[in-house]
């Protein structure tokens, strides 16, 4: 019996010395487990360490970002833009041939070319801000395709004879307003204008455009009331006889001398006008002549008229002494007036003179022939 609780004994000993063996080895891996885990985490997620020059690169950062964000100034490209220009490239390439830019940096060349952009562009509109280059570049060539002002400065030089169709144009555009007599160095040039084919080429192209509005405008409402007017001296009848004896317009109006010559009733039909004339009274409109002749010469301008053609005229319009004092522009112009009051539409006018076709009450359309050798205000 008593060996039996003996052994008993024993053997609750050991169950026990293993079972704490047991909870001790646990309890040392549960302890070994929470010291290595903060090393575990520590090689596993550490922080990244910057580097020595974090600070220096850091502010070159900022510092390039902050001079890409500002723009240009205007008077300077966004890149080196190398353009070849024609004389450039051929100077270039004999350079190149010669080896004489062997040994230039890229960036020399560049600049070369840059200054000659900038000059263009600044010649034309500024420099655009700063932009990619595959949009600099059509731009550019955008700008050098752009025509520059027409400036025209004749030399000293220039022929007589250009210099005088300069001022020729300018007398017919009315850009000479007031202009007395043609400068003596230009008597030549009037006189080969007004005796050629050119004066009567003009002459004939007023006349056909005149006559195509006319046929246009042709009246449709069958009351009569439509009406032309034409001017007479150098509209209808040609007084060059009388200017080639006076410099062709070098010698200043001499109102005494011309009326000696308009009392001789030689004047001469101007050809395309007396066509335009006859035509325009076949379509139907009324043809009132209006000149600046005095009323004194009213038998012989008429008589002047038929004898060249010139019939059936619905109204002729000369000067009173009551209008001898006003200029040209307000005495047609008040005639017109007149007209309109009496019902008439007045459609179309011809004459060689700005007066016979401004101021107030003007046609539909006008129509002004050449006559470089004198001016009536």
């Amino acid at each position: 019996m008593a060996r039996r609780g003996t052994g008993g004994l024993v053997r609750l000993l050991v169950t026990l010395v293993l079972m704490l063996a047991m909870l001790l080895a646990a309890a040392s891996a549960v302890a070994e487990e929470a010291t290595a885990a903060p090393a575990e985490v520590g090689v596993e997620v550490p922080p990244v360490a910057p580097p020595q020059n974090a600070s220096e690169e850091s502010a070159a950062a900022e510092t390039e970002t902050e001079q890409t964000q500002e723009p240009l100034p205007q008077h300077l490209l966004p890149r080196p833009l190398i353009i070849e220009l024609p004389s450039s490239a051929a100077a270039r390439a004999d350079a190149a041939s010669e080896g004489a830019q062997d040994d230039a940096p890229t960036d020399a060349v560049a600049a070369t070319s840059l200054e000659v952009e900038v000059e263009v562009d600044l010649d034309l509109v500024p420099a655009a801000p700063a932009q990619d280059a595959s949009e600099a570049a059509p731009a550019a060539t955008q700008q050098q395709q752009l025509a520059r002002p027409l400036v025209l400065d004749l030399p000293d030089d220039a022929p007589a004879d250009v210099r005088c169709a300069s001022w020729r144009l300018a007398a017919e555009a009315n850009n000479l307003a007031p202009w007395k007599a043609v400068p003596a160095e230009c008597v030549a040039h009037v006189r080969a204008y007004v005796t050629g084919v050119a004066y009567r080429s003009d002459l004939e192209l007023v006349a056909r455009e005149s006559s195509a509005y006319a046929r246009a405008a042709a009246p449709l409402r069958g009351d009569g009331r439509d009406a032309w007017v034409f001017d007479i001296d150098e509209t209808l009848l040609s007084n060059l006889p009388y200017y080639a004896d006076h410099g062709y317009g070098l010698e200043l109006f001499d109102h005494q001398k011309f009326d000696r010559w308009v009392e001789r009733g030689e004047a001469l039909a101007i050809p395309s006008s007396l066509k335009l004339y006859n035509e325009v009274r076949e379509l139907g409109f009324k043809t009132f002549l209006l000149t600046g002749r005095n009323e004194g010469h009213l038998g012989v301008t008429a008589e002047n008229l038929k004898k060249q053609g010139f019939h059936h005229w619905d109204k002729l319009v000369l000067r009173a002494a009551v209008d001898r004092e006003k200029t040209a522009t307000v005495y047609k112009s008040e005639k017109r007036k007149e007209m309109e009051e009496e019902g008439y539409r007045i459609l179309g006018n011809s004459g060689d003179q700005w007066s016979d076709l401004l101021g107030s009450f003007m046609s539909a359309r006008s129509f002004k022939l050449p006559n470089p050798m004198y001016y009536i205000p």
